[in-house]
């Protein structure tokens, strides 16, 4: 999948700030409109669920949601997805479900196999529903 123009332009930002050694943004980095953490989680626990209960089209209503706050919050949806992943136990497909277990799942997962930060929201609905899970309140 090619994501984007913003998630293109963002990745690419991402490299040059990675090449100059930027590790991190400053406290003021303009962070754009986004959802707040709690509620991405609560999103991705809600589509994992409707996927559970065999509602394929939760996954395109995720990424419609998603769309808008995909390239310049990967690290804050990456970080949803290590939270709603945590004390899951890892499985054997390979992907996601088998870097489940370490610290940060969903973000060491998604640089090392270098997914988009839809794929990685996408696998993690799937591997919640996997594990049969549902909704906070």
């Amino acid at each position: 999948m090619a994501g984007s123009n913003r998630e293109r332009r963002a990745a690419k930002q991402r490299r040059r700030d990675q090449r100059r050694g930027v590790t991190a943004r400053p406290a003021d980095a303009d962070l754009g409109r986004g959802l707040p953490a709690e509620t991405l989680e609560r999103l991705l626990r809600r589509a994992a669920a409707d996927l559970a209960d065999g509602r394929e089209e939760a996954l395109t209503e995720l990424r419609h949601l998603l769309a808008e706050h995909l390239a310049r919050r990967r690290p804050e949806i990456l970080a949803a997805c290590d939270t709603v992943l945590t004390g899951l136990p890892p499985t054997a497909d390979g992907g996601l479900g088998a870097a489940l277990g370490g610290e940060r799942p969903a973000s060491s997962w998604a640089e090392t196999s270098g997914v988009t930060t839809e794929e990685a929201a996408v696998a993690t609905v799937r591997v919640l529903a996997a594990h049969g899970s549902r909704p906070r309140p």
